[in-house]
């Protein structure tokens, strides 16, 4: 249960452990366990697709499906969860409550998995989102931990959508406490398209290593990643308390934050080495879309060792 290193992360260099989801999962579950035994906890069916989604993602793990094969899994999770009552009843239209919930679902399962590339990023998001995890890593979530925390985090989000004329405002809120993994899916996927590849291949475009190629190390990586994502809550806390002109205000302002992050990203691209695995991966500073199969940078002024 060794994650080999993984040629579009350039600081991945040794074999890591990668069944911390499930320790994670354990984890969750005592919570969950007590939080019963206290006469609350969470509906039978919420178990029963975490549980699902964890074990999908530990046999990825262990047998690394093929993306289609991976994704239509993961809609097949999602259905089994919807037509078992994890979902939002927002517009009041059953079948059309149905389809968002298992869009949501899906969407955020694949934002976690996507952000999950820099040691502690997806766990240090989660103290900000869940308030349950530590950030400093000596063993990966893997896509048992990813699927896991994504599940969770969709479900959460759309049961706190009302049924009423409110729902809009607090679906907004819903998406910027995920806001950080919903950046990094548009971003990563938008980029990959940009340069011709096919949303779901690997590539080394992920905004954490693109901060690392700009010149932050992993930890104040994930410390800006939380610091964005500390302060989108704190937006999405106060969404309910504004009036429909300044929450739209409001929407625009992390909009506008969002696109100036992106540009700023955009600028910074990791070159890997294909020539040379053994050397390190170099970091290019140009704003020119690079192809990932590209060795030598026109530009050795500008490289640095990761």
């Amino acid at each position: 249960f060794m994650s080999a290193p993984r040629p579009i992360v350039p600081h991945h260099d040794r074999p890591v452990a990668y069944l911390g989801g499930v320790g994670m999962a354990f984890g969750i579950a005592a919570g969950l366990v007590t939080l019963r035994w206290l006469g609350g906890g969470l509906p039978t069916s919420w178990w029963v697709a975490a549980a699902s989604y964890l074990v999908l993602g530990l046999a990825d793990d262990i047998m690394v499906f093929r993306p289609l094969v991976k994704f239509a899994l993961q809609a097949l999770v999602a259905a089994l969860a919807v037509t078992t009552g994890v979902g939002s009843s927002m517009t009041g239209m059953r079948l059309l409550d149905a389809a968002l919930s298992w869009l949501w679902i899906v969407t955020l399962v694949n934002a976690f998995n996507l952000t999950d590339v820099c040691d502690g990023l997806l766990g240090s998001l989660g103290v900000v989102m869940f308030l349950a995890l530590a950030m400093l890593a000596s063993i990966f979530l893997g896509d048992a931990g990813s699927h896991l925390l994504g599940f969770l985090a969709a479900a959460f989000t759309l049961a706190a959508i009302p049924r009423s004329v409110h729902a809009m405002p607090m679906m907004a809120a819903c998406a910027l406490v995920v806001g950080v993994p919903l950046f990094e899916t548009v971003f990563v996927v938008g980029v990959r398209m940009r340069k011709g590849i096919a949303w779901w291949k690997g590539s080394p475009d992920h905004f954490s290593l693109r901060l690392q190629a700009a010149g932050f190390t992993r930890g104040r990586a994930v410390l800006v990643a939380c610091g964005v994502a500390a302060g989108w809550t704190l937006c999405a806390i106060v969404i309910p308390l504004l009036d429909p002109t300044r929450i739209a205000s409001l929407l625009v302002g992390v909009a506008l934050s969002a696109g100036a992050a992106a540009a700023f990203l955009l600028r910074h691209q990791v070159v890997l080495q294909a020539s040379r695995p053994s050397s390190s991966p170099r970091i290019l500073d140009d704003p020119r879309p690079v192809s990932t199969e590209r060795i030598e940078s026109p530009h050795p002024r500008k490289e640095f060792a990761s």
